[in-house]
């Protein structure tokens, strides 16, 4: 189901919790009560069009962002993208390692498996945070300037001369690197370790590693469907004063 402004967000809450890091993001508090959506949104100076797209894009896999979410300031949506990146590296990164510090194995043969686990962790969270940190310094600015010079009569031409040189279809995605470590950090705990004394622990890692999965397929779909398109329209019409 698709959910809109008059939606209670309680309701929403309700129907997928795993929605409530998204809405958090937001700085959205609980105690909002029965209000819906709109109601929540004005009271928190949240745009309530961008906060349906995101709802629906992340409650439902198979749902595209809209043309309308497409049409607003790009500073939107990458504002939104920054702060998940934080979460990814504050909040959800330092759980994961957290539960595998509290993983115990007596048996002095297995006393390393937390050293090769961490070792598997780390190289992600490494790979997490030069991912972010390229796109926090080089892509995201580089989009913004493209959207501040595509809304100017004539684009500076110090920008252009940049623009001259480099492009936003030329950004190199790494995503795919980022899904194959997260992939063998998964598989050395479901196929390799041998059980831990606390298993229970081991079933919460797990469950916060393909949470944070689903949460970044998430992310990497708004840049892909929303952020970039734009950026490569604009950018497109932008070239044609390189000529000029």
């Amino acid at each position: 189901m698709l959910f809109t402004k008059t939606s209670k967000l309680a309701e929403i809450v309700h129907q997928n919790y795993l929605l409530i890091p998204i809405i958090s993001r937001f700085g959205i508090k609980f105690g909002f009560g029965d209000k819906n959506v709109e109601q929540v949104c004005k009271q928190y100076q949240i745009h309530t069009d961008f906060f349906i797209e995101i709802i629906n894009t992340f409650n439902d896999k198979e749902y595209t962002p809209s043309k309308k979410l497409r049409e607003l300031p790009l500073n939107i949506t990458v504002n939104y993208l920054l702060k998940s990146h934080k979460y990814f590296n504050q909040v959800k990164l330092p759980i994961i390692e957290n539960l595998i510090h509290q993983l115990k194995w007596e048996n002095a043969d297995n006393k390393n498996n937390k050293l090769i686990l961490d070792k598997f962790f780390n190289e992600y969270r490494n790979e997490v945070i030069e991912h972010t940190s390229n796109e926090e310094k080089e892509v995201y600015p580089f989009i913004l300037e493209i959207e501040k010079n595509f809304h100017k009569t004539r684009a500076d031409e110090q920008f252009l001369n940049v623009l001259s040189k480099k492009s936003i279809r030329k950004y190199a995605d790494t995503h795919d690197e980022l899904n194959s470590a997260l992939l063998d950090l998964k598989n050395i705990i479901i196929k390799y370790l041998p059980p831990a004394d606390n298993n229970e622990i081991t079933n919460q890692i797990l469950q916060e590693i393909f949470g944070l999965e689903k949460d970044m397929e998430d992310h990497t779909k708004l840049e892909d469907s929303v952020v970039v398109p734009a950026a490569v329209m604009m950018e497109k019409e932008l070239r044609k004063q390189l000529d000029k």
